[in-house]
């Protein structure tokens, strides 16, 4: 199965250990130039939404004109933490503040300090169910890709904190992969799935089905404010270095998310953006762009409030048993803040 920031963490933890003891400890001290003479910017992630304003900015110039080139690295799914902490990416676009918190703890020392994709993390059950609200799952089969993932731990702590329901102990979880979700959700396999987009709208399209709980709705009503699944990540030894590159980076990212936002997300069906995101038709690049823009998928700040938020969410990991504990070296904060402590 996949190990990705929305699947597996042990990943992060296994490489926050080693990172000290290899040869690559010292990557991501290193200062790298394009052909151009601007410094390269090496930027990881999946083929999904996240990472796509990195490609805006290559498209668009974006990246130049704040002094700096973008490169991105496309990662394996079970290799996308560790090209991060072994210092093969500077800036991580598919970490978020929980996986920082993990690598802190096992003596990394990383940092997220932008969103890169609203929370997608969804419960999807046939359209045709009866079930209506969580509670009415208890002792179902639901599909699931890890306990560790972000998607199962996003939903768990909203559950446990809505309804104390523990999905471990409540539900009859199967485990299979990401993409793999939709189809036991179609074939009667399970009752629901935890999944998140596109593969939660894939899902909808395919039984067809339909939201039966969606992260970011419950946490916007509750606390006016949602976790991010996905953050800007950057290593602090490499941040310390390259402070007023990162600031570049993050206007440049905000302008890129602007040129999406202005189009109401339907960029997404615009080339080369649309092949990146790899979707199965053309229909659900569509529904995916519409779903963008009515959550939106792309934040337009991130403040001081917002990391308070983000650690009271960590803080309720750990009340719930989720997280070991939050790290001495703080996993999320403002960049601006970052910068000038350095």
């Amino acid at each position: 199965m996949a190990l990705t920031t929305r699947g597996a963490r042990l990943a992060a933890a296994a490489l926050a250990t080693a990172l000290p003891l290899t040869a690559c400890g010292d990557i991501g001290a290193q200062s790298t130039e394009a052909d151009g003479g601007l410094p390269l910017v090496r930027f990881s992630g999946l083929p999904d939404p996240a990472p796509l304003p990195v490609l805006v900015m290559q498209e668009l110039g974006i990246d130049e004109r704040h002094g700096f080139q973008a490169e991105f690295l496309e990662v394996d799914p079970d290799a996308s933490t560790s090209t991060f902490l072994l210092g093969e990416s500077d800036i991580a676009v598919d970490q978020d503040a929980t996986s920082s918190a993990i690598a802190n703890n096992e003596g990394g020392d990383v940092v997220s300090f932008y969103p890169a994709l609203t929370n997608t993390a969804a419960i999807v059950v046939a359209e045709d169910s009866p079930y209506q609200t969580p509670e009415d799952l208890v002792g179902k089969r639901v599909g699931h890709f890890g306990n560790d993932s972000g998607t199962t731990q996003a939903i768990s702590v909203s559950l446990n904190q809505e309804w104390g329901i523990d999905p471990v102990e409540d539900y009859d979880l199967v485990q299979s992969s990401p993409a793999a979700l939709p189809e036991l959700l179609a074939s009667g396999e399970v009752e629901a799935i935890f999944d998140y987009e596109p593969y939660g709208l894939r899902a909808v399209e395919q039984t067809p089905g339909r939201y039966l709980f969606q992260v970011a709705d419950y946490w916007q009503e509750t606390a006016d404010w949602s976790p991010p699944l996905a953050m800007l990540t950057v290593r602090r030894e490499w941040l310390a270095e390259h402070g007023e590159l990162v600031q570049a980076v993050q206007t440049a990212w905000r302008e890129a998310v602007q040129e999406v936002r202005e189009t109401d997300y339907q960029l997404f069906l615009e080339e080369p953006y649309a092949t990146f995101l790899d979707r199965e038709s053309e229909a659900e690049l569509q529904a995916l762009a519409d779903y963008c823009a009515q959550l939106p998928c792309y934040a337009e700040d991130w403040t001081t409030s917002d990391t308070d938020q983000q650690l009271a969410y960590l803080n309720l990991l750990v009340e719930q048993g989720g997280l070991e504990g939050l790290p001495d070296s703080a996993p999320v904060a403002v960049l601006d803040q970052l910068v000038s402590a350095d």
